[in-house]
């Protein structure tokens, strides 16, 4: 239980970064008149980090041809590439797209073990698995003897997330009170529709819960923790209402913090990566 949860509480982090970065891509078009270019460059200067820089961090090595990483920050930054050309678009449009890709993409997975057992190492193939069904797949391969690039962050659906957290910056430009009501009812209805969509298996994860507590699938998990053993690679609906339910509904809260701890948050949360 202790490894499962020091894990879980970990999940919280990459939907928060990504929703978070729509909502300030939000407030930076504000100010600036040159936000699609902004966040272009911005886009491809993540990608070449993460597929550089990043890489060696996470590997201590410089063997690329054989191994390249596709992980959150290279999936911020196309999703920033996206939003560029999305951000044209009224702001209540980009959060209707936002949230029908969150809420629409786990009807593919019936047809998901169809779909990667039909992969080859052609070019579509390549692309189902950057832009939905990643390293489950297995990576994506650049010519016979080229690098192959694991894809532990699909583009989709990622950019809903980031659409939805841009359209989410104009709930947070209204006045407190109702700023706050907003947030609260907002993260308390994810919260309670995650119960009931996981709690009865009804839709938004590909791995019923109940049959893995039972051990139909292979050992049997302790109830608590099949629950919420939901799918990050690509991130499920009930992932999505899981970690962005209480990460919105604590935001009233979060608002008010004063003192030293959440000065040195702040301070930290204001700092590049």
């Amino acid at each position: 239980p202790g490894i499962f949860f020091t894990r879980w509480i970990t999940h919280f982090c990459a939907p928060a970064f990504v929703f978070l970065a729509g909502t300030s891509a939000f407030f930076y078009g504000r100010k600036h008149a040159d936000l699609a270019r902004f966040l272009v460059w911005r886009g491809i200067w993540l990608i070449v980090l993460e597929l550089t820089v990043l890489r060696v961090a996470w590997t201590f090595n410089f063997d690329f041809v054989h191994y390249v990483m596709a992980g959150v920050i290279w999936v911020i930054g196309w999703c920033m590439i996206l939003l560029a050309a999305l951000s044209r678009l009224p702001v209540a449009v980009v959060g209707c797209i936002g949230v029908v890709v969150i809420a629409a993409h786990n009807l593919l997975d019936p047809h998901l073990e169809g779909i990667i057992a039909g992969l080859g190492t052609d070019p579509l193939s390549g692309l189902w698995k950057i832009l939905y069904i990643g390293f489950f797949a297995g990576p994506v391969q650049f010519g016979a003897s080229g690098p192959s690039l694991m894809v532990l962050y699909s583009i989709v659906p990622w950019v809903g997330v980031m659409a939805a957290g841009f359209a989410f910056g104009a709930v947070l430009t209204q006045e407190p009170a109702r700023r706050r009501r907003i947030c609260t009812s907002v993260g308390m209805g994810a919260i309670a529709l995650f119960l009931i969509l996981r709690g009865f298996d009804l839709y938004g994860d590909p791995r019923p819960w109940r049959a893995a507590a039972h051990g139909e699938a292979g050992a049997a998990m302790p109830a608590l923790v099949a629950f919420l053993n939901t799918n990050k690679y690509p991130p499920s609906l009930d992932f999505l209402l899981m970690t962005l339910g209480p990460t919105i509904a604590l935001m009233p809260l979060l608002e008010r913090a004063r003192g030293p701890v959440a000065g040195f948050v702040s301070l930290f949360g204001r700092v590049p990566f």
